[in-house]
């Protein structure tokens, strides 16, 4: 799964997260509580990701 930049996922924990960029070893994502409270950016891989919310996509 390929992710792009500002795309937003769930993660297994409950919590969600917008992809910031792309990294080597995963996707560096803005983390936010399911209250919306911000948790910082963390490097996460596709393990952690449990479903995708919205995906963006790129319009010609």
């Amino acid at each position: 799964m390929k992710l792009r930049k500002f795309s937003v996922v769930e993660l297994k924990d409950g919590n969600r997260a917008t992809i910031l960029d792309g990294q080597k070893k995963g996707y560096l994502a803005e983390i936010v509580s399911p209250y919306g409270i911000s948790l910082g950016n963390k490097i996460i891989s596709k393990d952690d990701i449990n479903k995708v919310l919205l995906k963006k996509e790129y319009l010609r």
